[in-house]
């Protein structure tokens, strides 16, 4: 018998299928990032006014970026199915889930209106000041529910996943009408974010989510917990600078040496795209040696309960490895296209992995009660 009461097969097994399509999501959306063709398209959400913009299936530019779009609206409308699965269970619900998609729409359409605004300034401003002020009402909305009304995990990070996904749509077009490169690192950034909630809904819905964890007592766990923490903590700053360095600076890369940047240890911080890039590379490097570092400190601790524990790390610290490679190809061949994609692949793969082992320290030293 399931351990969890809210646990379902079925509906575990769809989460699955989001996390998937996520995940295809996110490398389609790199692979459009390194061919350099985000802006492919000057309008949003249609590509030249039309759901299906001629050649774009003859020409590898205007594929990839429309094939995201469109990647991006099926992941858009799973985890509006998925919310759904997980909230209804009454007509009143039903016609609740209704408003909200309804009130996300219009939200979504003044956000659309805002971003084809190409000429009246103020006009524009408004616009987008009366999205943002829409936008607070889902949100508030999501506060209320998730304070008053006693939903499980599942439907509280569903519903959070629905807007956080709406959010990155608005982000991804707005990227485009905008042209605008903080709002594509934003954009990139927060699939990060999403992917790691989405992470969070697959272990939630499981039945071993109530005695998902390691084993160990006290002082291991605090060890357990906040080394978790700042193994997230630096790799979602890499992330951040990886993202900066690949939106800021698109053509080539700002430096080609493996180790040094600009020949020095430590180059001058004049031009913002080498200080970006040298951050990249040696908050990596502090990252890796945090994880052999943490590795060798669970290593040290003789206890048959800590055995998961120094598993699951010994798998971070084998894709750091793979990363450090991949990463030194990347600058070796001159930012290779399939190298650069499986370089951000298998970052998100380690944020994943890092994600996954905060939770489970989390739930072993005793903070299950306020997650459950």
């Amino acid at each position: 018998m399931s351990s969890n009461p809210q646990a379902s097969k079925a509906f575990q097994r769809f989460t699955k299928v989001v996390v998937f399509f996520a995940i295809l999501l996110i490398w389609w959306g790199a692979a459009t990032t390194t061919k350099q063709a985000g802006m492919a398209f000057f309008d949003w959400p249609l590509s030249f006014g039309s759901v299906n913009p001629t050649g774009w299936l003859s020409n590898m530019v205007p594929f990839l970026e429309h094939s995201h779009r469109l990647l991006a609206t099926l992941v858009g409308l799973l985890v509006l199915a998925m919310f759904s699965w997980s909230y209804i269970r009454s007509k009143k619900q039903f016609g609740e889930v209704v408003l909200l998609v309804l009130l996300l729409a219009v939200v979504f359409g003044v956000f659309i209106v805002a971003g084809a605004e190409r000429t009246d300034v103020e006009r524009k401003k408004t616009f987008l000041s009366a999205g943002v002020a829409l936008g607070l009402l889902p949100v508030g909305w999501l506060i209320w529910s998730w304070m008053k009304r006693g939903w499980s995990l599942v439907q509280k990070f569903s519903a959070l996943a629905l807007l956080v996904v709406t959010v990155q749509a608005i982000l991804g077009g707005l990227r485009v009408t905008e042209i605008s490169n903080t709002f594509a690192v934003i954009h990139g950034c927060l699939a990060q974010g999403f992917f790691c909630l989405l992470i969070l809904i697959v272990l939630a819905a499981g039945p071993r989510w109530s005695t998902f964890g390691f084993s160990g007592q006290g002082a291991k766990n605090a060890l357990l917990s906040w080394g978790g923490v700042a193994l997230v903590g630096l790799t979602s700053l890499q992330l951040i600078f990886g993202a900066s360095m690949r939106h800021f600076h698109r053509f080539g890369l700002a430096d080609t040496d493996l180790l040094k940047t600009q020949g020095k240890w430590i180059p001058s911080f004049e031009e913002p795209i080498i200080a970006v890039m040298f951050l990249h590379k040696y908050t990596g490097f502090c990252l890796f040696l945090f994880a052999i570092g943490f590795l060798l400190r669970l290593l040290a601790i003789r206890s048959h309960s800590m055995k998961r524990a120094k598993i699951h790390l010994s798998v971070i610290v084998g894709l750091l490895l793979g990363q450090v490679a991949l990463g030194l190809m990347v600058i070796a061949t001159g930012k290779h296209f399939w190298l650069t994609n499986f370089h951000v692949l298998n970052g998100l793969a380690i944020l994943a992995v890092c994600f996954v082992f905060v939770v489970r320290a989390f739930r072993t030293s005793g903070v299950e009660e306020g997650l459950a």
